[in-house]
């Protein structure tokens, strides 16, 4: 009888998988110590406006991570498609189905916010009064920017490694969602209001799902974005 290989922490590596999850960890670990507002405080407090260009170093500290290195990671490490990224259109009809139900339900659940006195004390976190229009439009920007780079990452470059590589749909929509989940806690230093982490958590598995459908990152990050611009607008005008 022929001898069993012996099993070591490499067998059966899978590329698509272990590649991903590796990335991913290096990459969030630099995020949550170099993208963070209290690295902007420590090294840039000299910097006019302070409070402003740390929101925007923030948000455009996330795309850079998490899209142009992801994408990087993905064309040259993973030899993936834009396709296979979720960077298409995928099943376009039923995205339109969902972006016009969400055109209708996410500026109600941003309305909501305006109910939690942390998501008030925390949301917008400029004030709009102070700032010029081309200021305010260049936050909202870099916010469109962070979105792209969470969906990319956690939903695009995340969900559809797991899935190419094996795991089934829904455990892989629930690895991604404990992940962007637990970065929206103090563990990472950034401090989410409660409520928004509880919303993580479930919203997490419903971008996950939609992504999965449709194959394509573009219907949740349309949700997504729309929540948190009319979140911001909708605290700043009523409360």
């Amino acid at each position: 009888m022929e001898e069993n290989k012996k099993q070591t922490i490499f067998s059966n590596y899978n590329k698509s998988i272990n590649n991903t999850m590796i990335f991913m960890v290096l990459i969030l670990f630099i995020y949550c110590y170099f993208g963070s507002f209290s690295f902007f405080e420590r090294y840039f407090s000299y910097v006019q406006e302070f409070e402003y260009w740390k929101i925007i170093y923030h948000n455009i500290s996330a795309f850079v991570l998490f899209f142009v290195f992801g994408l990087i990671f993905s064309k040259l490490i993973q030899k993936d498609s834009l396709k296979e990224m979720g960077l298409s259109f995928g099943n376009w009809k039923l995205g339109l189905i969902i972006c016009a139900i969400a055109t209708v339900v996410c500026p109600l659940l941003a309305l909501s916010t305006v109910l939690d006195a942390d998501m008030v004390a925390t949301y917008p976190m400029i004030d709009f009064a102070l700032y010029q229009p081309s200021q305010i439009a260049l936050y909202f920007i870099s916010y469109i920017l962070y979105y792209i780079g969470w969906e990319f990452l956690f939903r695009g470059l995340g969900l559809f490694s797991l899935t190419k590589g094996g795991i089934n749909p829904l455990s892989a929509i629930l690895i991604t969602t404990l992940i962007s989940a637990l970065i929206h806690t103090s563990i990472a230093g950034f401090g989410k209001p409660m409520i928004e982490t509880l919303s993580a958590i479930f919203a997490g598995g419903i971008f996950g799902y939609i992504t999965y459908k449709t194959k394509s990152i573009y219907y949740s990050l349309y949700m997504h974005a729309l929540v948190g611009i009319f979140t911001d607008v909708f605290i700043y005008l009523l409360c």
